[in-house]
């Protein structure tokens, strides 16, 4: 039995239109003899009624303050009701459908309400839809703990949902029955053709990204972590750590090769960079007395509490933070909570700067150079750097936000091309 995990995105189900070319690649699969394991991302964005974001707002008008026990129990319901849409217009097809909650089909998480993790996953639900021809559905974006509540498993985490699955069934040699397991490359679908070498919305006029045929684990990776829209941070590690392959596809354009996730490193003395990444209006905690143990500290105070930042080295703080917009609270809260008991202060900056990052495995073992060539060619074009940081494949610089689309654009053009 050759098993397939695809993994749509909420546009891939926002409307009705969408939904049927959505059931045509999961048909498609199905009647090329794979047995199709769907994860499915709540409908739409902000503004659509079903959405995460509208469902959040809707108790948020009672209750700005809301348990984040009752919040992730909100935030399954998304994805609930469009893999209960999905598994209906499939069946309605004729096609023998089961629809399971991220907890029905063995998701157990940890008790970490908003930033879940996979703990363990019992399969014995899937594997048993599997031997009875069933077209699986699950839910992305959540799981259950051992004592039955419900989380989440942070912002895009239906990646991690579908690669989960991915490695537990291609860890499963064969069905309870007796029918051994094949397990084919994931498949994540989007609007787009596969990954491309910067985001669209952030480059100027007259400049064009390109599609990537081919990412390594570790670029997709800190491509994920820097905000290059390929997936979840999460879900990526854990599919460099089990090997997962993965093609990244456009849900519409199945003609379409797209981006095949797991390559090799080869191409590490190829000399172009592999893709622009970058973060917009990010939030800026500066610690002016601040000493090394206790930006340490802070740091790993983030770390335990599952809270992306991006800490940058920079000539006008001991210590800067920087963070998304979306979790400056819980992130304000933590350092403050670390500070109050020292008596230091940090300085906030909210939305003046932004984070523009290089990455490939073209920087690995030279990131000096690159550091040389990225600041001399933003220092060309007239922008100002507020401070770096890297790691063996990535470069980052801090710029002026109102700077952001031309330091992108610059680097995309000259790096990449």
């Amino acid at each position: 039995m050759k098993v397939v995990v695809q993994k749509f995105g909420g546009r891939c189900v926002e409307s009705e239109e969408n939904q049927l070319i959505t059931a045509e690649r999961i048909m498609e699969a199905r009647d090329r003899g794979l047995h199709p394991v769907v994860v499915v991302s709540a409908m739409g964005r902000e503004g659509q009624p079903y959405s995460t974001v509208e469902l959040v707002k809707t108790v948020r008008r009672i209750d700005p303050q809301i348990h984040p026990r009752e919040l992730d129990l909100l935030m399954s319901c998304g994805e609930i009701i469009s893999t209960v849409a999905m598994a209906s217009l499939l069946r309605t097809q004729g096609y023998d459908t089961i629809a399971f909650s991220g907890g029905q089909a063995g998701l157990i998480t940890d008790g970490v309400f908003g930033h879940a993790r996979i703990v363990e996953i019992r399969p014995e639900p899937v594997l048993r839809a599997l031997e009875e021809g069933q077209i699986v559905f699950v839910a992305g974006f959540q799981g259950n703990t051992t004592d039955h509540q419900i989380t989440t498993l942070g912002a895009g985490g239906s990646d991690y949902t579908a690669v989960a699955l991915s490695w537990i069934i291609q860890e499963t040699p064969q069905l309870p029955f007796g029918d051994k397991l094949e397990v084919v490359p994931l498949q994540i679908f989007k609007e787009v053709d596969g990954v491309m070498t910067a985001n669209p919305k952030s480059l100027e006029d007259g400049v064009y990204p390109r599609g990537i045929p081919e990412l390594t684990y570790d670029e997709c990776v800190w491509m994920s972590r820097l905000g290059a829209e390929v997936l979840q941070q999460q879900a990526a590690e854990m599919a460099r750590q089990h090997g997962i392959p993965m093609v990244v596809r456009n849900y519409r354009n199945p003609e379409a090769e797209g981006t095949v996730v797991g390559a090799s490193e080869s191409r590490a003395g190829e000399g172009r960079a592999t893709a622009i990444a970058d973060q917009a209006q990010l939030v800026i905690f500066d610690l002016k007395d601040a000493t090394p143990r206790l930006a340490l500290q802070i740091a790993e105070r983030l770390e335990k509490e599952r809270l992306t930042y991006f800490q940058v080295s920079t000539e006008t703080a001991a210590a800067r933070f920087a963070v998304r917009p979306l979790k400056y609270r819980e992130v304000r809260a933590v350092i403050e909570r670390v500070l109050g008991a020292r008596g230091v202060q940090a300085e906030i900056d909210i939305g003046r700067f932004a984070l523009v990052s290089v990455v490939g495995e073209s920087l690995r073992g030279r990131l000096e150079t690159w550091t040389e060539e990225v600041e001399g060619i933003l220092k060309k074009s007239g922008i100002e750097v507020h401070g770096t940081s890297s790691s063996e494949i990535s470069l980052s610089c801090l710029v002026p936000e109102a700077q952001r689309k031309k330091a992108v654009s610059a680097l995309h053009q000259h790096l990449v091309g």
